[in-house]
C-alpha cells in the first residue's frame, strides 16, 4: 500500500477503530484475526487549565469468523483500550471497546447485538476524522466518553441491522436499557437508523437518525429530566477524488449538544442546530494536510443556552512507514454568550500511531 493511502487509512484506522488485523489462524471454515494500535499523544489542552498532559493508549482487538451453512457467516469481534494518564481520570483506565457477534449472508444482510458502532454512526462516521479532538457540531461522542449512551458512536446493547443494495446502504438499531455518564441518568430505550447512497465516482451521501430516552433520578441530570428524548437527525455527505477528501455534515439536535466551552462530558444538554466541515489531501510523499471547522448555534429556552460555539482546526500528518504515522493539530475554540460572554482558547498536541 503507498505511504499516502496509508496515512489515510490508519489515522481513519484509530479514530473509528478499525485497526490493522492480521490473520492469525485459518482453514476452509474458521479464521481468528488480531490486530492492534498503539498510540503516543502529547496534549495542551484548555480544558484542563493548559496544563501539559502525556496520554498512551494501547488498542488490542480479536475478531472470529465461521463459515456456515447457505451462505452464512457467524462472526464475533472483541476490541479493548488502555488509558495511561488519560484526560478523562486521574490514573490508569482500561475500557471495553466493542463485544458483539453478528450473523451475515451476502443477500440478507447483518444482525448483530452487543457493543457496536451505531446505524447513525454509519453515516456520521464522515465527520470522524480528527486526531487529538473529536467532532463537535456531528455529536458522535457527545457525552465525553465514546457515544455509548446516546448510540451515536460504540453504542451500548445494541441490536443492530443492516443490508446493502446497489450503491444504497441501510442500517437500523435498538438499543435496550443501559447505565448513563452519571449515576443519576440512564437510558431506558434508544433507536436509530440510516440511509446512505456511495456513488462510483467518489460521491457519498447520507441521512441518519438517532433517538435517546433518558431517566433521570436525582439532581446530577446535566439539564436533562426524566423522560427527555435525545435526538439527532444529520445530513452529511463526503467526496473523494484522488487525495482529495472533502466531507460535511448539517445536525439538528434535540439535547444532544453540551452547552459549555467543550462538550467534554460537562455542561447541560441543550437544543441545537450544528454544521462542520473537513477537508484532507494525501500527498504521494506521504504527507496528509486536513482542516475542520464546526460551528454549533444553541437555542434552549429551558436550559437558557442561548449562543454560538465555533471550532477551528488544522493539522497535518505524515506516514514514515508501513502502519507508522505522526501528526500534529491545532485547533481554537470561539465562544459566543451560554452565559460566558465572548471567550477565545487554543489547544493543540501532537500524536504518534502505530498500527499492527
Amino acid at each position: 500500500m503507498k505511504l499516502n493511502a496509508l496515512s489515510a487509512v490508519v489515522a481513519g484506522a484509530v479514530l473509528a477503530s478499525q485497526a490493522h488485523a492480521q490473520v492469525i489462524y485459518q482453514d476452509e471454515q474458521n479464521s481468528l484475526e488480531l490486530g492492534g494500535v498503539l498510540v503516543l499523544d502529547a496534549h495542551n489542552q484548555f480544558y484542563h487549565d493548559d496544563t501539559q498532559l502525556s496520554l498512551n493508549r494501547s488498542i488490542l482487538n480479536l475478531a472470529a469468523h465461521r463459515q456456515m451453512g447457505d451462505n452464512w457467516v457467524l462472526s464475533g469481534k472483541f476490541e479493548w483500550d488502555q488509558f495511561s494518564n488519560s484526560p478523562n481520570s486521574s490514573s490508569s483506565n482500561f475500557r471495553n471497546r466493542l463485544a458483539f457477534v453478528e450473523a451475515s449472508h451476502e443477500e440478507l444482510g447483518r444482525l448483530s447485538f452487543g457493543k457496536q458502532w451505531s446505524a447513525y454512526h454509519d453515516v456520521a462516521r464522515y465527520m470522524d476524522n480528527m486526531i487529538l479532538i473529536d467532532p463537535d457540531a456531528t455529536p458522535i461522542y457527545s457525552e465525553g466518553a465514546d457515544g455509548a449512551f446516546a448510540a451515536t458512536g460504540r453504542g451500548d446493547n445494541l441490536m443492530a441491522y443492516r443490508m446493502s443494495v446497489a450503491d444504497f446502504n441501510i442500517a437500523a438499531h435498538y438499543g435496550f436499557a443501559a447505565d448513563g455518564y452519571t449515576g443519576d441518568i440512564s437510558r431506558k430505550n434508544n433507536y436509530g437508523a440510516s440511509l446512505s447512497y456511495d456513488s462510483q465516482f467518489g460521491l457519498s451521501l447520507g441521512v441518519a437518525f438517532v433517538e435517546n430516552k433518558v431517566r433521570v433520578s436525582g439532581s446530577d441530570n446535566q439539564g436533562l429530566i426524566d423522560g427527555d428524548k435525545q435526538r439527532a437527525l444529520t445530513f452529511a455527505g463526503e467526496y473523494q477524488l484522488a487525495g482529495l477528501r472533502v466531507a460535511g455534515a448539517y445536525t439538528m439536535g434535540d439535547k444532544i449538544h453540551q452547552a459549555d466551552l467543550y462538550n467534554f462530558g460537562h455542561g447541560e444538554w441543550a437544543d441545537a442546530d450544528a454544521w462542520d466541515i473537513w477537508v484532507e489531501y494525501n500527498m504521494s510523499n506521504g504527507l496528509r494536510p486536513f482542516f475542520y471547522y464546526s460551528s454549533i448555534d444553541f437555542d434552549d429556552t429551558r436550559v437558557n443556552a442561548h449562543g454560538n460555539r465555533d471550532i477551528v482546526a488544522g493539522g497535518l500528518s505524515y506516514a514514515i512507514a508501513n502502519g507508522l504515522i505522526a501528526s500534529i493539530e491545532l485547533n481554537r475554540y470561539n465562544l459566543n454568550d451560554l452565559g460566558a460572554g465572548k471567550r477565545e482558547e487554543s489547544g493543540g498536541g501532537i500524536n504518534l500511531i502505530y498500527a499492527f
